[in-house]
C-alpha cells in the first residue's frame, strides 16, 4: 500500500456542521444563545371597524411595528371594539385565526402584573377566537411561527399591558415588551436565557 492511500482525505464542511448540530442538541430549545435584549415600547392601535382606513389596527411582533390591515396580512394580532354603544363596547384582541387566517400564534390573558410576567407560557393561547380585554389587563402573545435555526420553527413572544382605551376614537394604547430572539420566551429586561 502506498503512502498516498494512507493520507486522510479532506471531508469538507461536514465536521463543522456536525459540531453545530451537536451544540444545538445540547440546548433544550435547539437554538443558539439569544443575543438581543428584550424591547419595550408603546403603541396605539385603532379598531378594525368604525375607524378610518388609514389607521393601523394590527401589530407585527417580528418587525415590532403597527400595521394597516388594508395593506398587509403580515401581522400577528389585531384589535377591535365590539358590541354595545360607543361607551360600552368591548375591546378584543384578534389572533390571526379569529380573522380567518391560519391559526398560528395567539394570545392569552395572564393574572399577574406586567413586570411580574418574566416567561411566556408554551400553551394556552387562544388562536382562533377573540380575547376580550380592558384597561390594566396583561396579555401574552405569540407570533406566527418563524424559522429560527436549522429548520426549527418557533414563535416570538411578547407581553402587552392595555394602558388605555378611548372608546370615542376607538383606539387602544398598549405597552409591550418583545423578545426579539426567535424561540425564546424571556419577557424580563435584558437578554433572555429561556
Amino acid at each position: 500500500m502506498s503512502d498516498r492511500s494512507r493520507r486522510p482525505r479532506p471531508v469538507g464542511p461536514l465536521p463543522a456542521l456536525l459540531v453545530l448540530a451537536l451544540t444545538a442538541c445540547g440546548d433544550p430549545l435547539g437554538l443558539p444563545p439569544a443575543t438581543q435584549p428584550t424591547v419595550e415600547l408603546s403603541f396605539t392601535l385603532y379598531a378594525l371597524t368604525g375607524t378610518p382606513v388609514g389607521t393601523a389596527s394590527a401589530f407585527n411582533l417580528v418587525t415590532q411595528t403597527a400595521q394597516r390591515t388594508d395593506r398587509t396580512i403580515d401581522f400577528d394580532f389585531a384589535v377591535d371594539l365590539v358590541g354595545g354603544a360607543a361607551g360600552d363596547s368591548t375591546v378584543v384582541i384578534l389572533p390571526r385565526g379569529a380573522l380567518g387566517f391560519q391559526a398560528d400564534g395567539g394570545a392569552q390573558l395572564v393574572a399577574a402584573p406586567f413586570d411580574s410576567v418574566l416567561l411566556a407560557p408554551t400553551t394556552g393561547y387562544a388562536q382562533d377566537i377573540p380575547l376580550a380585554v380592558d384597561s390594566g389587563d396583561v396579555v401574552v402573545v405569540a407570533s406566527r411561527l418563524q424559522q429560527c435555526n436549522f429548520g426549527i420553527n418557533r414563535p416570538r413572544y411578547a407581553k402587552l399591558s392595555v394602558e388605555s382605551v378611548d372608546r370615542v376614537l376607538r383606539s387602544v394604547t398598549f405597552k409591550i415588551r418583545i423578545d426579539p430572539n426567535c424561540g425564546y420566551r424571556g419577557l424580563g429586561p435584558g437578554i433572555p436565557t429561556n
